[in-house]
């Protein structure tokens, strides 16, 4: 017992450092703050490990070899689609700093949530009633909402290098076809391992300065 807690003390040492650096590395976002878990719905949350296990059938899918314009632009159109705005939850893949409350600022936050993060990338809502999650499969990638949608056609929207990729517009999606089911996913969103300088933000557990 002794060694798992001195375990845990060098985990949550590790992740403060690393979680003071998103700020810097998310270039394009504010990152806010973080928040725990337990201030989410726990069906919001489930719903992540659905998505992982592929539980449930994609929402929509592109090719993962697809120019990263066009990528950006079907994530877009995903979270428009699940009524997730200009500030959202991003899911790190720490342990204790779990989600960061983000604010777009420019079109940089979607290449940093690239590099930064990686191809799974997972949302929710700032009112917390939705969710959404992408993920890195063998050929593709697989978009993911919950609540879903009523059946339409997702079509990723044409980009041109003038376009700018800010927050996505909030409207109802259309009614069409149900998109196609995709199978065979990979790992969960990745874990942030660029160590961080210090900061004096507490962390949303324990109240210690970081």
């Amino acid at each position: 017992m002794r060694t798992e807690n001195i375990n845990r003390k060098f985990k949550l040492h590790d992740e403060r450092r690393i979680a003071a650096q998103l700020p810097e590395q998310l270039q394009g976002l504010d990152v806010v703050g973080f928040v725990r878990v337990d201030e989410f719905p726990a069906e919001l949350l489930n719903s992540f490990g659905e998505f992982a296990n592929a539980a449930v059938e994609p929402y929509t899918r592109i090719y993962r070899n697809a120019q990263p314009n066009r990528i950006d632009a079907w994530l877009l159109e995903l979270l428009r689609h699940g009524r997730i705005g200009d500030r959202f939850f991003l899911r790190t893949g720490l342990e204790y700093f779990p989600w960061a409350d983000c604010r777009v600022l420019d079109h940089r936050w979607l290449e940093s949530l690239r590099r930064v993060i990686g191809p799974n990338q997972g949302f929710i809502s700032q009112d917390k009633t939705s969710a959404a999650m992408t993920i890195g499969a063998q050929y593709e990638m697989l978009g993911y909402l919950r609540p879903v949608p009523p059946p339409g056609t997702f079509e990723t929207p044409s980009v041109n290098e003038q376009t700018v990729l800010l927050a996505p517009v909030i409207e109802p999606p259309a009614d069409n076809e149900t998109t196609q089911l995709i199978s065979r996913v990979e790992a969960p969103t990745q874990r942030i391992t660029r160590e961080p300088a210090p900061t004096g933000e507490n962390t949303p557990e324990t109240g210690e300065q970081l």
